[in-house]
This record gives structure tokens, C-alpha cells and sequence, in this order.
């Protein structure tokens, strides 16, 4: 009888421990298997055609579902509480840089067809989505957001990546301010999901728990996987001619590492 009345209370929504630990369930479970058939099969299609650029595109698309998620989210609970700002302005300028490289230039798009517009029309759809949510930061449900949390300061992130682009990127595009527009966004998107991780640590709350953060996460760590798989197979084609070093290689593979080590620890 005990257990009947709980599950009567669940359903109404009376319960609403019993309720987040339901919905943790329902959203990181199928998340989670999607997301890792997604990784093998994306893996098996690679290996057996040898195409690795695919793989480029692949985390693209793994990103932007991830900031759909997040969309959905907002949109379904008519709040962003919980969703750093100051994570998705991180991530906006991330977009943003890339964008103007690969829109001008073939430098880093896939050598297959996805690099003839489908790749360039989901960072586009990125950076569309990314820039909706801030706009529901600070215009559409600013009284839900927990500004007293995000407080991680993100204007040394900026000028560190900045700087570090400036002097460190590759030259595919040969163009200096392309490829350092490019690796000015890898370097960005490394740090990006700091001030997240940072509100959430504040609030007192665990990605891998947070039915609003979590799915989101796994979603970028894909994608993080499927960059750092390509990037690990072709990362010698970065090296300057007439370098002893290829710094721009390991810069490039260092962001990537960088990255795996924050998801890894926010999901431990």
C-alpha cells in the first residue's frame, strides 16, 4: 500500500526527489546509449572508408544537438536556471571565430562532401541556437537566472586564447588572422564549459545528476571524442615546413586533452 501511495505521489509530482531521481533516468539513460551506438558506428563507418574528415563534422553535429538540448530545455521548463551565461558567451565566440574562417576559406573544412556546406550550415546553426540562449539569459527569463552563481570571471580566458592564437596556430587557410581565428576558437572551446562547471560546484549541484547540464555534457564530450579522434590521426599535416617542432600539432591536441580531462572529471 506504501508503495502504491509513492507511486501515486510521483505521478502527481508530490514527491519531487522521487521525481528528479525519475527523470535523471529517463533523460541520461537513452542519451547515453545514443550517444555511444553514435560514437561506434560513426567509428566503424570511418575506419572501413577511410574518410576521417566525416569525423569533423560528426562532432559538429554531436555539439549542436547538445545546444538543442539545452534549447528544448529552457524552453519546456520556462527557466535557465542552472545554465551559465557567461559558458554559452564562451562558446558563442568560439562559434563565432570559426565561422569566419571556414566561411572564407577551405583551410579546416572535411575534404569529403560534408566540407561542401552541410558542415558550415550546422556551425551556422550553432552559433544560431548558442545566441538564442543567451538571449533567453538576459531578455527572456533573466529573473531565473542565477547570476550570484556565474561568477567566473571569463575575460582571461578570452585574452589568453586570444593571445595564444595569435602566436600559435597552424596555416592551412594561409591566412594569419583565418587560422588564428580558427585556433583562437579551439582555444575557447577548451575552457568553455569552466564557468558551467564552476556555477554548478556553487549551487551545490553534479553534472552527472543534473537532468539540465548532464545530457548536454555527454553531448559536447562526443563530440570532443570524434575532434580528438580525427585530429590524433592527422595532426602531422599541422606541422609548419621547415619546423623541427610542430607545435601548432600538440597546441591543437593539447586543447582537445584539455577538454577530456574537464568532462571526465565534471561526469566522475
Amino acid at each position: 500500500m506504501a508503495r502504491l501511495t509513492n507511486m501515486m505521489a510521483l505521478f502527481r509530482g508530490d514527491d519531487a526527489k522521487q521525481g528528479s531521481q525519475a527523470m535523471r533516468f529517463d533523460e541520461r539513460g537513452p542519451v547515453m546509449v545514443i550517444s555511444m551506438i553514435a560514437l561506434m558506428l560513426a567509428e566503424f563507418y570511418v575506419q572501413n572508408n577511410k574518410v576521417f574528415s566525416n569525423l569533423v563534422t560528426l562532432g559538429a553535429a554531436s555539439q549542436l544537438l547538445g545546444f538543442v538540448f539545452l534549447a528544448f530545455k529552457v524552453w519546456q521548463q520556462g527557466s535557465v536556471s542552472g545554465l551559465s551565461g557567461k559558458a554559452m558567451q564562451l562558446y558563442a565566440l568560439s562559434t563565432l571565430c570559426r565561422l569566419f574562417s571556414i566561411l572564407q576559406y577551405d583551410g579546416y573544412l572535411p575534404v569529403d562532401w560534408t566540407g561542401d556546406g552541410l558542415y558550415q550550415g550546422i556551425e551556422v546553426c550553432s552559433m544560431i541556437v548558442v545566441y538564442a540562449l543567451l538571449v533567453c539569459v538576459r531578455h527572456v527569463y533573466p529573473s531565473t537566472y542565477d547570476a550570484a552563481a556565474d561568477t567566473c570571471s571569463v575575460r582571461w580566458f578570452v585574452l589568453g586564447s586570444v593571445l595564444l592564437a595569435a602566436f600559435v596556430h597552424p596555416h592551412l587557410c594561409r591566412r594569419a588572422l583565418a587560422d588564428a581565428c580558427w585556433m583562437c576558437a579551439l582555444y575557447l572551446e577548451a575552457v568553455a564549459l569552466l564557468p558551467q562547471l564552476c556555477m554548478l560546484r556553487t549551487l551545490r549541484r553534479e553534472v552527472r545528476s543534473d537532468r539540465f547540464i548532464g545530457p548536454f555534457v555527454m553531448f559536447v564530450a562526443v563530440a570532443r571524442l570524434f575532434m580528438a579522434s580525427f585530429w590524433a590521426r592527422t595532426c602531422a599535416e599541422l606541422k609548419p615546413r621547415g619546423a623541427d617542432f610542430n607545435l601548432p600539432g600538440f597546441a591543437v591536441l593539447g586543447s582537445q586533452l584539455l577538454q577530456g580531462v574537464l568532462f571526465a572529471d565534471s561526469m566522475i
